[in-house]
């Protein structure tokens, strides 16, 4: 009897071993490991001086590797071009790189080359970079080029000419992408009336441009005093302040008007807007309001209700739209914040005969995410990954550099990064959904790109449907089937 009873119990002890692997597995698909420990997250110092000419420089220590990273911002973006030339400030920008008094426009692309290192410009709505990487060797060689680009450019007719030209074609190209046309459409109407709306021009307004335009528009914005200069390698300030006002002492200051932008408002009630790109095989949706501006106390719980939403392909829209409905090819949500304000959107792309139910699924996860809490589940989950992430947001030198370059444009201060992970950290379920009844998520704009032919059939359960063309303007109004 006893050999029996022990055989017995050893029965039982091996049957539940062998299937502890099976609800340990099941357990692992259900919850997702703990995190390791963080380590401490060390930035380096960022240091600044600003020269007599008013050009303020801010120096970040980061050794490892024989490289520089140089932003020079000129607080001069899309929203400050004239109100009849949009997209000057952009063709400013990029004309600054065609030649100068003593360096034609080939001669800077050998010099860059000749460096091991790149050289971009890039005009956002709010200021303009021109973003060096070089080996720390050519310092000087560096600044010397750039100092000829900034201080003596002549604009030359011929290249003038030749790069309207270039961004005729290529506005023209962007225009046949649907998540290009998507989001320009989308700010072209959350940002009516508005200078951060001259961010949405199309090529007809480039071939207008003249040297005349330019000129006036460089002399006007391109003064030391408008502008910062950020490096990030293995060099102190002391050392980075000599040899910048070597090269960029001459650069006159002079007053400027600065310009007011007002905060914009947000869209009161739900507009929904199809663009017709004809023979687009699939349908492209956004969805999106205007929230706060960049330097804002609801940051962090935003980006944390952002994660939790559709920050990646564990997020809600994606699991909903994609994994569970099969409906769309891809489903996120994404924050875009700029100096006076911000635009919070949902995006994806869907098949045709589905956008309806797609853009109702995609209000039903917004609506859920505002109305009920976030599980704490979901929220560490979301905390964890946005913790994670972040090194490898500012792992490269020129990545690093443009998190500084943003804290100096929008004035964040050094503690807005230094304290990412607490700041994190801090975030609660609570916190977020407080702050999700601020911000008029829920009366959002659509934005529908598609073949107007192939969807229109399956949008009768939208009230009103305003039509435009692939260039943005409104073609006319349809309610429940009858045009207007």
């Amino acid at each position: 009897m006893r050999g029996r009873k022990f055989q017995g119990i050893f029965f039982f002890l091996t049957f539940a071993i062998s299937l502890f692997p099976l609800q340990s597995q099941e357990r692992y698909r259900k919850s997702p490991p703990f995190p390791e420990p963080l380590d401490e997250l060390k930035l380096p110092k960022i240091e600044s001086f600003s020269l007599s000419n008013g050009l303020n420089i801010a120096v970040a220590r980061r050794e490892g590797l024989p490289i520089i990273s140089m932003q020079l911002v000129i607080m001069a973006g899309e929203s400050h071009s004239p109100e009849k030339l949009p997209g000057l400030a952009t063709f400013t920008a990029t004309m600054l790189t065609k030649g100068s008094f003593e360096l034609s426009s080939s001669r800077i692309e050998e010099i860059i080359e000749s460096m091991g290192g790149n050289f971009s410009v890039s005009t956002f709505l709010d200021y303009s970079v021109f973003a060096f990487t070089f080996l720390e060797e050519y310092f000087d060689e560096a600044l010397d080029v750039l100092s000829k680009m900034i201080l003596m450019p002549t604009f030359p007719r011929r290249e003038i000419d030749n790069e309207k030209r270039t961004l005729f074609y290529e506005l023209r190209r962007k225009g046949t992408n649907p998540e290009f046309a998507a989001q320009n459409q989308l700010f072209r109407i959350l940002f009516h009336s508005h200078p951060y709306q001259k961010a949405t021009y199309t090529e007809d307004f480039i071939k207008n441009i003249t040297y005349r335009d330019v000129l006036d528009f460089y002399s006007q914005h391109y003064i030391p005093n408008n502008a910062h200069l950020v490096l990030v390698g293995d060099l102190n300030l002391p050392t980075a302040v000599r040899k910048v006002s070597h090269y960029l002492n001459t650069w006159k200051n002079k007053g400027i008007e600065r310009q007011f932008i007002p905060a914009p408002e947000p869209s009161k009630a739900e507009r929904i807007c199809v663009v017709d790109l004809p023979e687009a095989e699939d349908s492209t949706i956004y969805i999106g309001n205007i929230i706060f501006p960049k330097k804002s106390q609801d940051f962090f719980p935003i980006i944390v209700l952002n994660q939790v939403l559709g920050g990646t392909t564990n997020s809600r829209l994606f699991m909903n739209l994609r994994e569970s409905k099969g409906y769309a090819y891809f489903a996120f949500s994404e924050v875009n914040l700029f100096k006076r304000s911000g635009v919070f959107l949902a995006k994806a792309k869907v098949r045709s005969e589905v956008v309806y139910l797609s853009v109702k699924e995609i209000f039903k996860e917004i609506e859920k995410i505002i109305k009920e809490e976030i599980t704490n589940f979901e929220i560490e989950q979301a905390k964890s990954y946005l913790i994670g992430n972040f090194p490898l947001q500012i792992e490269t030198f020129e990545s690093f550099c443009s998190r500084i370059t943003e804290a100096q444009a929008f004035a964040l201060g050094n503690e807005f990064w230094n304290d990412y992970y607490e700041n994190i950290m801090l975030i609660s379920s609570e916190k977020v959904f407080e702050v999700a009844q601020k911000y008029p998520l829920l009366t959002p704009v659509v934005i529908i790109v598609a073949d107007k032919n192939k969807i229109i059939e399956h949008l009768s359960g939208f009230e009103e449907i305003e039509i435009y063309n692939s260039r943005g303007e409104l073609q006319y109004t349809q309610k429940k089937g009858v045009e207007e």
